[in-house]
């Protein structure tokens, strides 16, 4: 199963890697997480104050435990607290290849699928013990209500290069929100995010230039925000620069914020047309 995770790693096709295709297929996956528990509740009745040597985290209701990783690869055992229902308004679509699948616990959840910035269609999955999920960039779930606490094993490949993560209002399709999961442009996020807490306007232009170049979609957009609200001359120049660059990926998202700041602010209609008659 450890040589299907490195396989994988390498490139391999998800089916192709036997041993690990049984396992997130429900063959031997209780067994196998009962088996490592086992292995672990020994090693903590033994040494009570020994660390786990393994990455783990818990927050929100939701714990991890990173039980084996190969490069890009990570088998990892996700525990999830009991919840009411609360269907959620938005969802998060991300670049990365998961498969998971349920040990035990009782809940309801929703497999969403999104295209062309419409609304994402839905679909009703039951959680319990057996069930199975798929999920890539364009395709998601969402845990509505928890009646047991769940427990589910999920093997996950990260791109060499992943493409950006969309928050989406689910009613609407709406993207509200897009992060870098590139860990230098996530860097370039929160410097601009603390360049702008600082009100470093000397700061404006060096951050309107990383918007109009050619990193990241998010890391862009972020430098562009940060940069009209530090400095409003050099933050609508690069929003206008980008929103007429009709092959920037941005540019009709730009173009939409523009139309939104012209119709509340009147007066940058005034310094759009001075910028299209100095072009």
């Amino acid at each position: 199963m450890l040589a299907d995770c490195a396989a994988w790693d390498r490139g391999g096709v998800f089916d192709a890697c036997t041993h690990l295709h049984a396992l997130m297929a429900g063959k031997g996956a209780l067994a196998f997480a009962r088996s490592w528990l086992a292995d672990m509740a020994l090693a903590c009745r033994d040494a009570p104050l020994a660390q786990l040597p393994f990455r783990h985290s818990q927050g929100n209701g939701v714990g991890a435990i990173q039980l084996h990783r190969a490069g890009r690869v990570t088998l990892s055992l996700i525990g999830v607290d009991a919840k009411s229902a609360a269907p959620p308004r938005t969802i998060s679509f991300t670049d990365c290849e998961r498969h998971e699948a349920m040990l035990a616990g009782m809940g309801q959840a929703t497999i969403l699928g999104y295209r062309d910035e419409a609304p994402p269609s839905q679909a009703p999955l039951a959680l319990a013990p057996g069930a199975r999920f798929s999920g890539d960039i364009d395709r998601s779930r969402a845990i509505v209500s928890v009646e047991a606490p769940l427990v589910f094993l999920r093997v996950a490949r990260e791109p060499g290069h992943p493409e950006l993560t969309r928050e989406v209002e689910i009613s609407t399709g709406r993207v509200l929100h897009r992060a870098s999961a590139c860990p230098s442009e996530s860097r370039v996020e929160l410097a601009a995010a603390l360049l702008g807490a600082m009100g470093r306007e000397d700061a404006a232009q060096a951050l309107a230039a990383y918007a109009c170049g050619q990193a990241g979609e998010g890391a862009r957009w972020q430098a562009l925000r940060h940069a009209l609200a530090l400095d409003t001359a050099a933050g609508f120049a690069a929003l206008c620069g980008i929103a007429d660059c009709c092959s920037d990926v941005l540019s009709r998202e730009a173009a939409r914020l523009r139309e939104s700041l012209c119709t509340t602010y009147p007066q940058l209609t005034n310094m759009r047309e001075d910028l299209c008659l100095a072009s």
